[in-house]
């Protein structure tokens, strides 16, 4: 019995520890817009042991306190572009849901294997975004472009169950001809009407873990912060390789990481 109680977890080590990875999660997304899904879910589900839709549903709660602390902080810097709140980030409230419906029963690993790639590519064409026009390719038509963009990365995010950030950086920078700290502030803001609608959903199901959500916003406001402040102070070229080579490490995860390791086919998460 006294060796049971000694293998019991410390809460107060699973409160600190979760302050720890909202904070990790918070300065990824600030700084590099990489702070939703991306970062956060495994790091919950391996650190912290949440079940994964539990952890979907937390990180959901845990993104929207960074986007919102990012957002306010590149929006203090004069970093925002606000049409894509709009243009894209409703398309990809409508789309999101409907994509995760529709690829319910699609075999997990083939999914986790095509959002690396697409990752990847992404990654690899900000490298070479000096070869595109200054202006971006998109300048003559940008609120198609940017329908499209919600479309493209609603559907990514209902499919693959990750936040928009590594799909939209790269193209509001390739596209509209954003720099990289601008394509960053706006895709954090964009991101937040399908945040919100996932978040709602997973609330109403239960799949939120109150008693860590503290922990992990608090965590993640003061990361958020901090890696928001520090990409405003990078050079452009040293942000967008550094945003550039975390996309081919996330996509090379994605398509490396084991089978199941998390949401399985049959309990995919219809929000982003």
């Amino acid at each position: 019995m006294n060796a049971a109680i000694a293998r019991r977890p410390d809460p107060r080590h699973r409160l600190r520890a979760a302050s720890g990875v909202g904070l990790l999660s918070g300065v990824g997304g600030g700084l590099a817009s990489l702070g939703g899904g991306t970062l956060l879910i495994p790091l919950l589900t391996d650190l912290l042991r949440l079940p994964a839709l539990d952890a979907r549903g937390t990180a959901l709660a845990v993104s929207l306190v960074n986007a919102l602390a990012g957002s306010a902080a590149y929006a203090a810097g004069g970093r925002i572009a606000w049409a894509p709140l709009f243009w894209a980030g409703l398309p990809a409230l409508l789309i999101a849901p409907l994509a995760a419906r529709l690829s319910r029963d699609w075999r997990t690993r083939g999914l986790r294997i095509a959002f690396g790639l697409v990752v990847m590519l992404g990654g690899i064409a900000l490298f070479a975004a000096g070869m595109t026009p200054p202006d971006g390719f998109a300048r003559g038509w940008p609120h198609i472009y940017l329908l499209f963009v919600g479309v493209l990365s609603g559907a990514v995010a209902g499919v693959a169950g990750i936040s928009g950030g590594p799909v939209l950086v790269p193209l509001f920078v390739l596209g509209l001809g954003m720099p990289q700290a601008l394509a960053q502030g706006s895709s954090l803001i964009t991101r937040l009407p399908a945040t919100l609608s996932g978040l709602w959903e997973n609330v109403r199901e239960g799949h939120v873990s109150w008693h860590l959500l503290p922990w992990l916003a608090l965590g993640g406001l003061i990361g958020s912060l901090l890696g928001a402040r520090l990409a405003l102070a990078l050079p452009e070229h040293l942000l967008r390789w550094l945003f550039a080579g975390l996309l081919i490490a996330l996509g090379l995860f994605e398509i490396m990481d084991r089978p199941g390791h998390r949401l399985s086919a049959h309990h995919h998460d219809p929000y982003p």
